[in-house]
C-alpha cells in the first residue's frame, strides 16, 4: 500500500517575496552553522523555522504545550497502568486536540485531523504519519519510538475523536511502535 506524507511536500513551487530584516551578528552566524550542518541553504533553513512558527509555535503556546525528551516521557509512561492511559487518552487527550482542531482549523473534520496530527508528528514529536486516501476509505500509520503505552494512548485519542466527535468506527492495528487506523467516511 503506498502511503503519501501529508503536508511534507508541496506540489507545485509556492509563490515567494522578498522580504528584509535586520538581526544580530551572532544570530546570523548561528544560523549560517545550522545551515550548514544540516546542508540546506541559510534561506530553506529560515523558510522551515518560519514555517514551524506559523502551522506550530504560535498555535502551541497558546495552548501551553511543553517540550519533553524521548526518555522522559517514556519513563513517566512506565508509570502509568493501561487503564489510565486509556482515560487520559479519552479524557484530557482528545478533549486537548477537539479543542486545538477548534481553535486553529475552526472545524473538526478528518481533514483537520490529518494535519492537527501531521503537525503534532513534524513539529512537536508525536512521531512520523503517513496517510492514504481512496474515494472515502482513509489508512492512517503512525510510527514513534515511545513504546506500547504511547500506541495505546494514540489509540484511544484518535478513537475518541473519530467515534465521539465525527460518528465514524475505526479499526485499529497497533504494535509498540505503530498504530494503524483504518475507517470509511
Amino acid at each position: 500500500m503506498a502511503f503519501k506524507t501529508p503536508n511534507h511536500k508541496r506540489e507545485r513551487k509556492a509563490t515567494t517575496i522578498l522580504r528584509t530584516f535586520r538581526i544580530p551578528q551572532d544570530l546570523s552566524s548561528s544560523l549560517e552553522d545550522e545551515a550548514k550542518n544540516r546542508g540546506l541553504s541559510v534561506n530553506a533553513l529560515v523558510t522551515s523555522l518560519l514555517s514551524k512558527f506559523d502551522k506550530w509555535d504560535k498555535l502551541a503556546d497558546r495552548f501551553h504545550f511543553v517540550s519533553l525528551t524521548d526518555d522522559l516521557l517514556r519513563a513517566v509512561l512506565a508509570h502509568v497502568s493501561d487503564e489510565e492511559i486509556v482515560a487520559i487518552a479519552e479524557n484530557i487527550g482528545s478533549r486537548v486536540a477537539e479543542e486545538a482542531m477548534i481553535f486553529w482549523y475552526k472545524e473538526v473534520s478528518v481533514e483537520v485531523l490529518v494535519t492537527y496530527l501531521t503537525n503534532r508528528c513534524r513539529y512537536a514529536g508525536y512521531g512520523n504519519i503517513e496517510y492514504e486516501k481512496k474515494g472515502a476509505e482513509y489508512v492512517i500509520a503512525l510510527q514513534h519510538t515511545l513504546g506500547n503505552k504511547w500506541s495505546i494512548y494514540l489509540h484511544h485519542l484518535m478513537d475518541n475523536v473519530l467515534r465521539k466527535k465525527l460518528g465514524i468506527v475505526a479499526r485499529f492495528e497497533i504494535t509498540e511502535t505503530i498504530v494503524i487506523v483504518r475507517f470509511t467516511t
